[in-house]
């Protein structure tokens, strides 16, 4: 009997720079069956996989109900045509909760990859934490990356290209400034800008590169493009996710502001490029090796150990980097089978 796998996927979209490393994932976790049907909500890009790796679903175009209608024909007939050993469902608790009735008539095992505080109340509170009960297993990337308590949730870490995403640095000069991010409020952007701007570094170049994925977020950025016109704050928008190991040497200092549960995978693309990480979801602090001391809470708190980064010398920037880079291999694309093993 072959060992087939029903993959939920919230978008295929090599183009996107939050959600492109996503395609990187399938191919990784596809090595392990023989058959893997990839359900995507959002069929952007015509991505090539492995011949045993097919992806159905609907275009951009298509409005939400329409998705979710799509979506629940195409498990009907996949898990009527097929018997899958598992089912995996990456970031879309949505698609558990569509497909349930095919998932739990077919009896077929479920892990829910999810890392994000979650939302606060309403139905897709609901949605989530039915599809916890459904699933056999939850695994997340941190202690605080999962909203609901439960023995089913297991902490495995991130999984991040680390081949691709690697850089050494022989010397530390402070140039630039950077956020990688998905442009939306729960980012929290702003704080990161403001700092920047009552810093000592105010005069450097702070680019912000990501985009939008709704039209929230959309509104989002154009307050933020009408509110800093500083000539040296630059959206410079999304790029290919593949495509960022190129662009990110050029960067020295990263900021991330999102709270506790954001796990963002920012933080640690940019830390194995050696680049400093003011941050503030404690749950990175097992990381980075040096008292905390990029660890932020506020924007006064971000303001002053900004200041103080001139304090360091350049060998000891780069023992901080170097030896909190270490601690990167349980966040790796290339162990993340090894790491699911247990729970898909």
């Amino acid at each position: 009997m072959k060992n087939k796998l029903l993959y939920f996927n919230l978008a295929i979209n090599d183009t996107d720079t939050s959600l492109g490393f996503a395609i990187k994932w399938i191919e990784t976790i596809s090595k392990n069956f023989d058959q893997v049907d990839v359900v995507t909500l959002k069929k952007v890009t015509d991505t090539k996989f492995p011949e045993h790796v097919s992806v159905y679903g609907p275009n951009e175009e298509a409005g939400r109900f329409s998705k979710y209608f799509t979506l629940f024909k195409l498990v009907k007939k996949l898990t009527k045509e097929n018997s899958y050993t598992r089912c995996f469902s990456h970031m879309s608790p949505i698609s558990i909760f569509v497909s349930s009735f095919h998932i739990i008539r077919y009896k077929i095992k479920t892990t829910l990859w999810f890392t994000h505080p979650g939302p606060n109340f309403g139905i897709k509170k609901i949605i989530l934490f039915v599809s916890m009960l459904i699933s056999e297993y939850v695994v997340t990337a941190s202690k605080s990356s999962f909203p609901f308590k439960n023995k089913k949730v297991k902490v495995i870490g991130h999984a991040i290209d680390l081949e691709n995403f690697n850089f050494n640095r022989e010397t530390f000069e402070i140039r630039k400034f950077l956020i990688l991010s998905r442009i939306s409020k729960s980012k929290d952007i702003e704080t990161a800008i403001d700092s920047f701007l009552l810093s000592n570094f105010k005069n450097y170049q702070l680019d912000i590169i990501g985009g939008p994925l709704n039209k929230k977020d959309e509104q989002y950025l154009n307050s933020l493009k009408n509110k800093y016109r500083n000539e040296n704050i630059n959206f410079l928008g999304k790029f290919k996710h593949k495509n960022l190991p190129k662009i990110l040497s050029e960067y020295d200092v990263h900021f991330n502001c999102a709270k506790d549960g954001f796990f963002d995978k920012s933080v640690l693309e940019t830390l194995s490029f050696e680049i400093v990480n003011f941050y503030k979801n404690k749950d990175f602090n097992y990381i980075f090796k040096n008292d905390n001391f990029f660890n932020f809470q506020n924007s006064d708190e971000l303001v002053l150990k900004l200041n103080e980064l001139n304090k360091f010398k350049n060998e000891e920037i780069l023992y901080v980097l170097k030896n909190s880079k270490k601690q990167l291999e349980n966040n790796s694309l290339k162990t993340l089978n090894n790491r699911l093993e247990n729970y898909l």
